[in-house]
């Protein structure tokens, strides 16, 4: 099976419904591949209207959020009161209940804001 590269995958995750298509048949002419063999490569995702956000916090022990020994990075773990599953990827991201936030996840660096 044909990997496509990380960038194109978080392009392709970005983009709305149209813009993901037109984008699918330019990268399957790059692959050798339809546009349709592509997208069948991205996960299931609901429309943007309908996509419900999980923001219960998980357990922390699950988590390492101690990797930036910096006073800063401790200073914004503690405004963490909220979780959410990053669109792109799927990783766990926490966050403050601050809305509108404009959210870089650090696995697939996919930009994000959420008003909700």
């Amino acid at each position: 099976m044909t990997i496509i590269s990380p960038e194109e995958y978080a392009l392709l995750m970005a983009a709305s419904d149209y813009e993901r298509n037109l984008q699918s048949v330019n990268i399957g002419k790059k692959y050798g591949l339809t546009s349709d063999q592509i997208l069948a490569m991205l996960p299931l995702k609901q429309p943007l209207g309908q996509q419900s956000i999980n923001t219960a916090l998980p357990s922390t022990s699950n988590y390492r959020f101690e990797y930036d020994p910096s006073q800063d990075a401790s200073q914004r773990r503690q405004q963490v009161t909220q979780a959410i599953n990053c669109p792109g990827c799927g990783a766990a991201l926490g966050i403050p209940a601050i809305r509108p936030i404009k959210v870089t996840c650090p696995q697939c660096q996919l930009e994000s804001t959420f008003t909700e």
